[in-house]
C-alpha cells in the first residue's frame, strides 16, 4: 500500500488574532514575541478577505521568524536590524583565484607526456608501460621544457588542449609534475605510515587536496577559506567566496561572508514570488534588532538571515547591472561555470571587494574504460571554456590579476585495465594559468622511470608523488598577499618538506605586489 499524504492546517477561527496564536502553538509552542505576533495579525489582515492567501503568507512569515529557527525568547526593540555596508574601494589591486576541481581522478599523464628525452627515450617507455592507452607521439603537441630540469627537453600536451599549449607557449601556463596529497617526503618503503589519507579512494582524497589538513590542526576549514581569512585578518582586505553549483570544503573558514553557492544563471533571488509585494520588508522586521538580554541564539540566526538577504540582493542586483559577457563560452557545464565567474568578476567594484575566491566542481573524469573518449570530450570542453575565460579578462584587462589552479582527486594507474581505462592512483601533473603566472615550464619532477623499477612506481603503475600540494598551494597565498611567515596557517604541512626545496612564489609569478 504506498498511500500518499501531506500536511495540512485549517481553522475555524475567523478572528485574525486567533488564528495566529493557533499558528504560533503549533509551529513554535506559541513563542513568538508580541510585536512579531502584531506584524503578522496585520499582514494577515491586509490579505482578507481571501482567507486562504491570508493563511498561506502568515505561515510563510511564521517560519521565517527567529522564534521559528530556536528555542529563544526573542525581546524586539522595534528598530530595524542593521545590515553589512558595502566596503568602500582600499586602493588594493584586484586579484582572483580559480580553484577548478577535475571530479573522479583526470588521467594527467595522457595530458602531459614525453616527447623527446635523452640520452634515455622516456617516450618508448611511457608507450611499452601505458599500452593500449597510450598517446601517439604524432598526435601531441610538443612543449618547450629545456629550462625545466627535467629527463625530456620537450614534452607532449594532449592534442585536445591548444589553448592551453599556446597559454604555456606565452608563458601564461605552468606545469606541475607529479603532485598530489603527502603530509611528508616519502618513498616506496615508508608511504603507508607516512600517509594519513586513505589513498586511491576519491572521497578521502578529494577532502584531503581541498582542505590540505588531515591532522585537523584548523578543523572544518579549507585551504582557500584560510587564505581568505588571512586576508581578512592581516590586511582588512574585503573577500568573497563563491561556489559554483555546489558546496565545497576548500572555501571553508571562520571569518567573514559564508560562500556563495551560484550556477550558470547567477543566485535566484530571494523569495521571487512573494505573496504580497512588502512580505520582504515584513520579514526584515520580524527579524529586526532585540534587547541586550533577548535569546542569542534567535538573534544568530536573525543577524545571519538578514544579512544572506541584503547579499543575496546586492549580488543580483550587480549581475543585473553588469553587462553579459563578449567571449563566447560554451553551453556545457564547464563554459557556463566559467562564463559566470567572469561575470561575477566583472561585478567586483559594485560589490566592493578586493579578493575573490572561486571553486569550479566539474565531474565525469573517472575513466575505468573508454579513457580516449572520455579525455577527447572532457578535455574539449575545459580548453574551449580556457580560451572563452582568459579572451573575456584579456579583453577587461584583468588576465594579469586572476590566476586558475587544476586539481583532481588523484593521477591514475600508469598501467591500464582490462576496460580500456585507468584505475585510481596518487600523483599527477596539474596546470596553473594565468597572466600572473612565470609558466612556460615544468615544475617538480617528471618521474624518470616509468616501470616496477622506477623509485616513485608501486604497486599497478600508481606514482607516489614527489611535490605536495602544500608546496603548490603556499606560493598562490602569498601572490594573493599572505605574508610568507603566515603560510604555514594556510598550508600546515608545509614545515615537513626542506625549505630548500619549496617552490618560491616568486618563481611561478612574475608580479607579486598588490
Amino acid at each position: 500500500n504506498n498511500a500518499v499524504a501531506k500536511l495540512s492546517f485549517d481553522t475555524s477561527a475567523e478572528d485574525a488574532a486567533a488564528v495566529v496564536s493557533e499558528l504560533s502553538t503549533l509551529l513554535t509552542s506559541g513563542r513568538i514575541s508580541p510585536k512579531n505576533k502584531e506584524l503578522i495579525i496585520d499582514t494577515y489582515t491586509s490579505k482578507l478577505p481571501d482567507k486562504a492567501a491570508a493563511l498561506r503568507i502568515a505561515q510563510q512569515l511564521i517560519v521565517s521568524t527567529p522564534e521559528f529557527h530556536s528555542f529563544d525568547t526573542v525581546k524586539s526593540t522595534g528598530e530595524t536590524r542593521e545590515s553589512a555596508s558595502t566596503p568602500p574601494p582600499s586602493g588594493v589591486p584586484y586579484k582572483a583565484v580559480i580553484f577548478l576541481m577535475l571530479q573522479g581522478g583526470a588521467d594527467s599523464f595522457n595530458m602531459l607526456v614525453p616527447h623527446t628525452c635523452s640520452p634515455k627515450d622516456l617516450y618508448s617507455e611511457y608507450k611499452k608501460v601505458r599500452g593500449a592507452v597510450s598517446m601517439p607521439l604524432s598526435s601531441l603537441l610538443e612543449i618547450d621544457a629545456s629550462s625545466s630540469n627535467q629527463a625530456c627537453t620537450s614534452f607532449g600536451m594532449h592534442p585536445k588542449l591548444a589553448t592551453a599549449k599556446q597559454l604555456y607557449d606565452d608563458g601564461d601556463l605552468v606545469w606541475f609534475a607529479n603532485a598530489g596529497v603527502l603530509t611528508r617526503p616519502t618513498n616506496k618503503d615508508k608511504y603507508k605510515s607516512h600517509t594519513k589519507a586513505a589513498l586511491f579512494a576519491h572521497n578521502s582524497m578529494k577532502l584531503y587536496i581541498q582542505r590540505l589538513d588531515p591532522f585537523k590542526t584548523d578543523v572544518e576549514t579549507g585551504a582557500l577559506g584560510r587564505i581568505a581569512d588571512a586576508l581578512q585578518k592581516q590586511q582588512n582586505l574585503s573577500v568573497e567566496k563563491y561556489n559554483l553549483y555546489k558546496g565545497s570544503y576548500s572555501l571553508d573558514g571562520h571569518y567573514g561572508p559564508e560562500p556563495f553557492i551560484v550556477d550558470g544563471n547567477g543566485v535566484p533571488k530571494f523569495n521571487e514570488a512573494p505573496s504580497d509585494e512588502g512580505m520582504d520588508g515584513v520579514i526584515k522586521n520580524l527579524n529586526g534588532a532585540t534587547e541586550f538580554d533577548s535569546g542569542v541564539f534567535a538573534d544568530l540566526f536573525s543577524n545571519l538571515f538578514v544579512n544572506s538577504i541584503d547579499a543575496n540582493k546586492k549580488l543580483t542586483d550587480a549581475l543585473d547591472q553588469t553587462a553579459n559577457t563578449t567571449a563566447i563560452f560554451g553551453t556545457d557545464s564547464m563554459g557556463t561555470a566559467f562564463n559566470m565567474v567572469a561575470r561575477l568578476i566583472a561585478t567586483r567594484e559594485l560589490r566592493g571587494v578586493d579578493r575573490d575566491f572561486f571553486f569550479i566542481p566539474h565531474s565525469n573524469w573517472d575513466a575505468h574504460n573508454k579513457l580516449e573518449w572520455n579525455l577527447n570530450t572532457n578535455l574539449a570542453d575545459l580548453d574551449n571554456a580556457i580560451n572563452a575565460f582568459s579572451t573575456e579578462m584579456k579583453t577587461e584587462g584583468l588576465w594579469d590579476s586572476t590566476t586558475i589552479i587544476q586539481a583532481s582527486d588523484f593521477g591514475r594507474s600508469l598501467k591500464p585495465n582490462g576496460g580500456g581505462g585507468t584505475d585510481h592512483a596518487w600523483g599527477g601533473n596539474y596546470m596553473m594559468i594565468g597572466g600572473a603566472v612565470s609558466g612556460g615550464k615544468i615544475v617538480g619532477k617528471y618521474p624518470e622511470v616509468l616501470t616496477d623499477d622506477g623509485p616513485e612506481i608501486i604497486e599497478r603503475g600508481r606514482i607516489i608523488p614527489t611535490l605536495s600540494w602544500d608546496e603548490i598551494i603556499a606560493p598562490i597565498a602569498e601572490w594573493t598577499g599572505v605574508s610568507h611567515v603566515s603560510v604555514k596557517d594556510v598550508c600546515p604541512n608545509i614545515d615537513n618538506f626542506p625549505e630548500s626545496q619549496r617552490i618560491k612564489a616568486s618563481d611561478l609569478f612574475v608580479d607579486l605586489t598588490g
